[in-house]
């Protein structure tokens, strides 16, 4: 709210054709309460729709109030609205083709562009990431070592608890239906197989996406939100490289080394429901773990893990650093980062899964 007791719609830093519908129905829920004011303070980056959107709003929105109209802004309208007839405010009667397809077509659009957006931040970060090891230049001394520090050793308690106790509900579960059929020996062969390549290696991505994933998330876009970001790039240093390849790389150290660990920590619960729950000796579980998984199985196991903490950084970075100008953008950014970690998590899984067996 302002001064006027209008409800006010914050515009973002680059508004383009892109951002003009979801401006629109901003504007439109908005209406529903009471006086709106249109906030242009933040825009820096704008084309020709911004300039239409501005002209309609001043023309044809009775009920809108357009404030903080930059001198970059401006300056281009009048030079290239200025002098033209007022816009015509009559809406046409919408066609199927205004009504479904223009909606699609935008969500389609917008889709897209934050697809391009991500792929091009993941490039980014293997060429920065190159480019550091081979030139050990910009990236702050010593910030590898503390996202060590928060991403191994501080996850380390929560990820082998939780995995922990995955493994002894899955053998509790397991050893019910085995005992049935007599196979109790081959709780071991489901135990350690299921651990090690499928179940230790992703429960741990989706744990570190929410612990490790969020705080990346929260941390850039609060930098963004109070312009350090901006900051970075105005004393010539690429926060992609300063900001991100030190977390790139502390994920890579760290993520093998907890998810060898929770393998540890999973199988020790089996052995446990195994020895309480089916009567089987540790050292006989282990010898018929051993003959269905290898070190292969291993291997594989950690590779996935290096490849979901990569997923989760690059996701979490990409939410952090296009984040908006709000208080609010930091907490759907911090929340979607986690969303998309694990669907990106969900999806290269899968991939394996097609590309292993």
């Amino acid at each position: 709210m302002d001064e006027n007791g209008a409800s006010t719609v914050s515009l973002p830093r680059q508004l383009r054709v892109g951002d003009i519908p979801a401006a629109f129905r901003e504007i439109r829920a908005r209406r529903e309460e009471g006086p709106v004011t249109v906030d242009f303070r933040d825009v820096e980056e704008f084309d020709s729709s911004s300039l239409a959107f501005l002209s309609y709003l001043r023309g044809c929105a009775a009920d809108v109030r357009v404030a903080n109209v930059g001198p970059k802004l401006e300056a281009s309208f009048e030079a290239f609205l200025g002098g033209t007839p007022a816009p015509s405010c009559e809406v046409p009667e919408p066609g199927f083709d205004v009504r479904v397809l223009h909606p699609l077509s935008d969500r389609f659009l917008d889709r897209m562009r934050r697809l391009g957006r991500f792929f091009v931040l993941l490039s980014d970060e293997i060429y920065h990431t190159g480019a550091y090891l081979k030139e050990r230049k910009g990236v702050y001394p010593g910030e590898v070592w503390n996202q060590l520090f928060f991403m191994g050793y501080k996850s380390f308690p929560i990820t082998c608890i939780l995995i922990f106790i995955i493994g002894v509900t899955l053998a509790l579960t397991s050893a019910t239906q085995l005992k049935l059929y007599g196979a109790d020996i081959y709780l071991a062969d489901l135990i350690g197989y299921g651990m090690v390549r499928e179940l230790v290696p992703l429960m741990a991505g989706v744990i570190l996406a929410g612990k490790v994933g969020a705080a990346v998330a929260a941390e850039l876009s609060t930098m963004s939100v109070l312009e350090e970001v901006d900051a970075l790039k105005t004393m010539a240093v690429v926060p992609e490289k300063f900001l991100m390849v030190p977390r790139l790389i502390a994920m890579t150290l760290a993520v093998p080394l907890l998810v060898a660990l929770a393998d540890v920590v999973g199988i020790t619960g089996g052995v446990i429901v195994g020895r309480m729950s089916l009567g089987i000796l540790p050292s006989a579980f282990l010898r018929e773990m051993k003959t269905a998984v290898d070190l292969g199985d291993f291997f594989i196991g950690l590779a996935k893990s290096v490849v979901f903490g990569w997923a989760i950084i690059v996701a979490s970075g990409y939410k952090g650093l296009t984040v908006g100008r709000s208080a609010g953008e930091v907490g759907r950014a911090t929340t979607d980062s986690v969303v998309l970690s694990v669907t990106l998590i969900i999806l290269i899984d899968c991939v394996f899964a097609l590309i292993t067996y």
